[in-house]
């Protein structure tokens, strides 16, 4: 009886470690376009992320992002804005129609490729 409870414990603690690291494993930037109009997604540890639509934007993108399978959705702090993508072993592809349309001078389209910078 004690080898059970103590199986049952030790999966638990594992299944909790696998949860509370869903966002950690996205922890990276992710880039999209040439040197002289780059688009960048940064996600960071705690769930948040900075977009960096383009060096001729003013706009910002900030806010907490989420996942759900291969389902990455970015939503802006301001509450205007979510952008979402799909996540391959490539990096992440943007889903246009399923975001708010706003590239805010960036050149991706839906299908862009935004890679990982490892």
């Amino acid at each position: 009886m004690k080898r059970i409870i103590s199986i049952t414990a030790a999966i638990a603690i594992c299944a909790v470690m696998l949860c509370s690291c869903g966002n950690q494993t996205l922890k990276a930037t992710y880039t999209f376009g040439e040197d002289g109009n780059k688009s960048q997604i940064t996600l960071n540890e705690d769930g948040t992320f900075e977009f960096v639509f383009s060096p001729s934007s003013s706009y910002l993108g900030i806010g907490k992002f989420t996942k759900e399978g291969d389902r990455l959705t970015l939503e802006t702090s301001d509450g205007k804005y979510h952008y979402v993508f799909r996540i391959t072993e490539e990096g992440l592809v943007y889903d246009d129609e399923a975001s708010s349309g706003m590239h805010w001078f960036g050149d991706f389209s839906d299908g862009s490729l935004f890679e990982n910078n490892k």
